[in-house]
């Protein structure tokens, strides 16, 4: 999905967001509106009030229906969304946060109805409050925030919460220890003391290298 269109504004892109979403593709590549030499995009320029960076790749900058702050706003959207949803490391939660069926779902800020975009959006501009880094979060960072975000701010019950973000987590590989899952489960550190839940069912942590590849990520099925 490219940003910044000539005539679009932040609504118009979040319902096109959603529809995509709604589809539920294995990733949304999301990218900024660029004028490459010679391609007719520059022949609009007053007419939208597009307004590009001088030096490549010449990302737009502004236009009349998107201001400057809400450009920045989307760059970092769109890096925590690389971060977040095309890693495929965080499948169940970003499902749980962005349902707009979800337990705690509600209407988001500029939005008339509950909106994926619109709740990966408040993600975002909190993350950035929280972080002020887009990138070179741990995974147990990135626990911790989600748990925190979606506890506190979307005030979503922490039972319903800890689940997903405790499979997500296993299913990633990752090794450590995130103090949400270790405080909030009561476990003294390891999660393989958390393997056991749900009815005594078991959940296998898959080998390290299956999911360092992106597409094994998306393709592979959810252990419950």
């Amino acid at each position: 999905l490219i940003f910044g269109l000539p005539g679009e504004d932040w609504q118009i892109f979040a319902e096109g967001f959603d529809l995509l979403y709604a589809q539920h593709p294995h990733e949304i590549q999301l990218g900024l509106l660029k004028r490459l030499r010679g391609t007719p995009i520059g022949r609009h320029s007053a007419e939208f009030g597009l307004v590009f960076d001088a030096a490549p790749p010449y990302a737009l900058q502004q236009s009349h229906a998107v201001s400057a702050d809400q450009m920045q706003q989307f760059v970092r959207l769109a890096r925590y969304w690389d971060l977040l949803a095309n890693s495929g490391r965080f499948k169940q939660t970003l499902a749980l946060l962005l349902n707009r069926t979800a337990t705690g779902s509600v209407p988001m800020v500029g939005s008339q109805a509950p909106s994926a975009f619109y709740a990966f959006w408040q993600l975002s501009e909190w993350l950035w409050q929280q972080t002020q880094v887009t990138s070179g979060l741990p995974p147990e960072a990135l626990v911790d925030n989600l748990f925190e975000f979606m506890t506190s701010v979307r005030k979503m019950p922490a039972l319903e919460v800890l689940p997903a973000l405790r499979r997500d987590y296993q299913q990633s590989g990752a090794k450590g220890s995130p103090q949400s899952l270790r405080s909030a489960l009561g476990s003294a550190g390891a999660l393989g003391n958390l393997r056991r839940r749900e009815g005594g069912t078991h959940e296998k942590i898959q080998p390290k290298h299956l999911h360092n590849q992106r597409q094994k990520q998306h393709l592979e099925p959810n252990a419950i």
